[in-house]
């Protein structure tokens, strides 16, 4: 018995030895490591996301802004007080644990309501606290108060950083637009807090280690009220689309128009205002609660594609392109400002018919007229004379491609957005590389009326008007006013060319005797004295759903504003695209239409 009890004693001594031994070790070896975990499992380090600039309007109107928004979350576990909670916020179902597998909901937990009104903070603040299962955050919501130019101001989401290194959950990213473009400058420089957080990770206190600095605002050139008439007088074309479809006895059902609008002052590049229809509510993007219905239908709309800006992607410029092709005539002396050729209503060349917009003969044209009357077979007949044009790729081809982007067709223009297209400039190594044969005879003739494989942009088209309405003097197109306090470098030069005044002369003809009289040749009805050209652009959907274009400055004698009006599948370009210019110009003039 005595045997046994020493036994007993000596094992349970054996094991108290081991017990206080592991105590020692961990309470003094091990006492450094586990103070470090220790601190490590209640104070960690986060991210204080930076608060994003505005963009502004030129007058100050905020275009872009942010609002503090305060969501109910929800760590999991229970809920006291949640009848009275969920009927103040209208919460129907019941809450869900967080899933661990979703970062969001691992960092933040679920999401009970969004968006807690100002009005029922005080009492939610109240039954919250204590509560370990619940708390009120505070994030950042980017809001578009006027939702105008909304392509131009483009829209922000919340950042991946799988797929953007840098930013984390939580952070708005441009997706579009100036939002996009500017994103650097918007966004600012994230700072650092030290959180003391309870097993629940929920905070219980913080310390600021590096402040955050704001992101930067960015002003436009856009003027607020003239961007308002510019997308309502380009809703409105919806009615000439529609009449100019009947008259053609096509179906007269376009429910929206889908075109772009651009208005800039020649003098200093600014663009005043920049409108693509149709147009969307960037809001859907950005509000909480989100509706995938919404953001669905918007993404999804093939046909009127509300995303795409119209202004600054690329189309067949038409007879826009014609004052090019005469520019080029006359400075390459292929052509006088006096020679004349035939306005007849077809011109036969190398076993092809090439056909004007009218099929009778209009007359014996010199430079200026053709550009008033649009007469394509002027163009077929002046090209048709020149050098090796029968060869393919001859002087002409090549003068006229160096001339266009010399004028600035054929590249991008950098007036602040991403989204602006090149447009393009065709050449036989293009012809060669993209067609698969070399440049042929009748491109020649295609390309001087704007047609074939030629393409601009609105905002390019712009830029040329711009250049010949101040005999050469080109500044370059731009949105952007200031970022910060840096005012943006615009660039200006002077491009050469003799015969300005012969395109001018062309422009003025065409308002005053031919296409325009109409609308704005009138001075009882329309007193400014303007310039311009149309243009009707061929496509795939055939004859009365052409695109319809006009471009137009003035006054004449001091040219303060130059308009560039484009309506996909529009129809005829005088009966679509001249009334809606004429509908813009009145309204920055203050002109009263009769």
């Amino acid at each position: 018995m005595i045997s046994r009890m020493r036994l007993l004693l000596a094992l349970m001594f054996t094991i108290m030895v081991i017990f206080t031994g592991r105590l020692m070790y961990l309470q003094f070896a091990m006492a450094e490591e586990f103070r470090a975990l220790s601190t490590e499992n209640f104070l960690e380090q986060r991210r204080i996301a930076p608060l994003r600039g505005r963009i502004l309007a030129r007058d100050g109107t905020v275009l872009a802004d942010n609002r503090i928004a305060v969501d109910l979350m929800y760590w999991g576990g229970e809920i006291d007080f949640w009848d009275r909670i969920s009927f103040m916020l209208d919460i129907q179902d019941e809450p869900r644990e967080p899933d661990p597998g979703d970062p969001k909901e691992r960092r933040y937990g679920t999401v009970l309501a969004w968006n807690i009104p100002d009005s029922l903070m005080p009492a939610i603040e109240e039954l919250v606290a204590g509560q370990s299962s619940l708390y009120l955050r505070e994030r950042i919501e980017r809001t578009y108060p006027t939702n105008l130019a909304a392509q131009v101001v483009g829209y922000t989401t919340e950042a991946d950083p799988q797929r953007f290194p840098g930013y984390e959950l939580g952070d708005l990213l441009g997706q579009m637009g100036i939002e996009k473009s500017y994103q650097e400058a918007l966004f600012g420089s994230p700072g650092r807090e030290l959180v003391e957080v309870n097993n629940r990770r929920v905070v219980l206190s913080s310390r600021e280690i590096l402040p955050a600095q704001p992101g930067q605002d960015v002003i436009l050139t856009i003027d607020p009220k003239l961007q308002r008439a510019a997308e309502d007088v380009l809703a409105s074309a919806l009615q000439y689309i529609n009449a100019e479809r009947k008259r053609q006895d096509l179906p007269a059902d376009e429910t929206v128009a889908r075109g772009a609008l651009v208005a800039l002052n020649p003098k200093n590049g600014e663009i005043l205002a920049m409108a693509s229809q149709p147009s969307f509510d960037q809001n859907v993007f950005t509000r909480r609660p989100s509706s995938p219905e919404d953001i669905a239908a918007l993404l999804n709309d093939n046909r009127n594609l509300p995303l795409l800006n119209r202004a600054v992607s690329e189309y067949p410029p038409a007879s826009t392109f014609k004052p090019v092709t005469t520019s080029t005539l006359l400075e390459y002396n292929f052509v006088s400002p006096n020679t004349r050729f035939e306005c007849s209503s077809s011109y036969r060349f190398l076993g092809i018919t090439f056909r004007n917009w009218a099929n009778y003969y209009r007359g014996n044209y010199n430079a200026a007229e053709a550009i008033a009357d649009s007469c394509n077979t002027y163009y077929f007949r002046a090209a048709a004379t020149t050098e090796n044009v029968t060869k393919g790729w001859g002087q002409l081809a090549e003068s006229l491609t160096n001339r266009a982007l010399e004028l600035g067709y054929g590249q991008p223009i950098g007036i602040g957005i991403a989204e602006e297209k090149a447009g393009r400039i065709p050449t036989d190594a293009w012809s060669r590389s993209f067609k698969g044969y070399p440049w042929r005879p009748g491109d020649t003739l295609n390309i001087s009326i704007g047609q074939g494989d030629v393409l601009a942009t609105p905002v390019q088209v712009a830029q040329f008007l711009a250049t010949v309405a101040l005999d050469g003097r080109q500044v370059q197109p731009h949105l952007i006013k200031q970022a910060g306090e840096q005012p943006v470098e615009v660039s200006e030069k002077q491009i050469p060319g003799r015969f300005w005044g012969s395109i001018k002369e062309g422009l003025r003809l065409m308002v005053t005797d031919y296409g325009g009289r109409s609308f704005l040749g009138s001075q009882s009805e329309f007193p400014i004295a303007t310039a311009g050209k149309t243009g009707t652009a061929q496509n795939g959907k055939g004859p009365g759903y052409e695109h319809a274009w006009y471009m137009g400055y003035g006054p004449i004698n001091d040219p303060e504003l130059v308009v560039v009006v484009f309506i996909e599948n529009g129809g005829s370009s005088t009966l679509v695209a001249i009334p809606t210019a004429r509908d813009f110009m009145a309204a920055y003039w203050g002109v009263e239409l009769p």
